[in-house]
């Protein structure tokens, strides 16, 4: 089956209000294995190291996970899969400024890729491939302002792959 993608972005660039920050204990270099037995962390993290490689190949520094980031990724990634829209504003939950601030995630700047996959060997590849080809995408995914990221995944019963991969400079 011939696969298709479609890709989202969101750059916010303002500073949001007043909220607890994240502990640093939350943010770590890979994904925390608090699910060992949850098959989609591999998937997350194979997205996070693709992201990683692409900074790499052009001398911008990695990207660190980030355990609370990447809990808001995986929720917006059920959440489009569950409730059955694929943007950037969740109908419930709102816009990524809105769903960072409401779990007292603090940054300066966030950003926000998604994308949607059915039919492809290998959606991991495809996404980051389709990020890379998309300038707005491209552009969030190489900001070298972005300091931690992380990634969510879910996919639907009839393989349809949701990918979300949320970026901040945090305060």
């Amino acid at each position: 089956m011939r696969g298709f993608i479609v890709v989202g972005l969101l750059l916010v660039r303002s500073g949001c209000g007043t909220s607890p920050s994240v502990s640093p204990a939350s943010q770590t270099s890979a994904p925390a294995k608090s699910r060992p037995d949850d098959p989609l962390i591999d998937l997350e993290k194979k997205v996070f190291d693709e992201a990683n490689r692409q900074r790499r190949l052009r001398g911008i520094s990695e990207l660190q996970w980030n355990d609370a980031v990447a809990e808001q990724a995986r929720s917006h990634s059920i959440n489009m899969m569950q409730r059955g829209f694929f943007s950037h504003s969740d109908p419930e939950r709102g816009a990524l400024v809105a769903r960072l601030d409401a779990v007292g995630i603090r940054w300066t700047r966030c950003g926000e890729n998604i994308y949607r996959e059915k039919g492809l060997d290998d959606p991991v590849r495809s996404g980051v491939e389709g990020w890379m080809r998309s300038p707005e995408h491209r552009k969030s995914l190489l900001d070298p302002l972005f300091s931690q990221s992380g990634v969510g995944i879910a996919i639907s019963p009839d393989t349809d792959y949701f990918i979300t991969q949320i970026f901040i400079h945090p305060k």
